[in-house]
């Protein structure tokens, strides 16, 4: 089943538990040497699988007609697990708040990142722009090429980035070449205007690149395309100035994006609102 592996490993369960506590989904009740069979494992690892379900509370163990028999708990639990872990992250998360100024405090000389970070795969390149969510309340800009963006990184990743960016109060000015608009309709996180904390305009004719580069704080995120997937972060306040004073210059000679509020837009804007009620 797609992505049910991927989710479940947030739980801790790997792929093979997965796959029994789906099978036992489509199943309902049956034996471990039924099931061992069904799966094509070996019943001594079955139970190591059985064991991590049960002990989620994803699949519970009976007895009919002495025979032990397996069945998987109803899809709504998985949700309910979720739950809980999200509210076990935000506390965590608050607890984490309260020694964080502590922590900054051990030896800061060592904490001081390089000037020039390396990074490759889209694994990698989501890392380079989460690095800007690590600040707050401040202007950026971006010369984006936004659909290269899109096939390296995910829609589903934009949308995450993009939730996190208005939430952090980072306005951004955005510059997308002729060739890479795309239908905000279908991407209703890229947005714009107040709501969306964005503007986007349109460069001139010609002006087309497959890198893109995002200028926030002291640092640039530049961004290769899927083609040569890999990026890097530069902490330079000269190459900053330089950029924006760029940035500035094809800014001046950029057309406004158009675009309307939509259902799918004000869906996403009412979600965020809906977050940080």
């Amino acid at each position: 089943m797609q992505d049910i592996s991927t989710l479940l490993s947030n739980l801790g369960l790997d792929q093979d538990d997965s796959k029994t506590y789906v099978l036992l989904l489509e199943t309902g009740p049956i034996s471990a040497g039924k099931l061992a069979k069904r799966l094509g494992v070996a019943r001594s690892s079955l139970y190591g699988f059985l064991k991590r379900l049960v002990d989620r509370g994803l699949v519970v163990e009976s007895q009919r007609g002495g025979i032990k028999q397996f069945v998987a708990e109803h899809p709504n639990k998985v949700s309910k697990l979720f739950d809980e872990r999200i509210e076990q992250l935000q506390s965590d998360q608050e607890r984490y708040k309260q020694i964080l100024p502590e922590l900054q405090s051990k030896r800061p000389d060592k904490l001081l990142t390089p000037k020039l970070q390396l990074f490759e795969g889209a694994d990698g390149l989501r890392q380079v722009l989460k690095d800007m969510l690590l600040y707050s309340n401040m202007a950026t800009e971006a010369f984006w090429p936004i659909q290269y963006m899109l096939d390296v990184l995910g829609s589903d990743f934009f949308r995450y980035l993009n939730k996190e960016r208005i939430k952090n109060n980072l306005f951004t000015r955005a510059v997308w070449p002729q060739n890479q608009i795309v239908n905000i309709k279908e991407h209703p996180y890229l947005g714009s205007g107040g709501e969306f904390k964005r503007e986007i305009r349109i460069a001139p004719k010609g002006v087309n690149i497959s890198m893109g580069y995002w200028v926030y704080g002291n640092k640039v995120a530049f961004i290769s395309s899927r083609k040569e997937c890999f990026g890097f972060i530069i902490e330079s306040r000269e190459l900053v100035e330089t950029l924006k004073t760029q940035f500035e210059l094809l800014w001046a000679q950029s057309d406004p994006l158009e675009t309307k509020k939509t259902g799918e837009t004000e869906s996403f804007i009412a979600g965020l609102n809906q977050l940080n009620a």
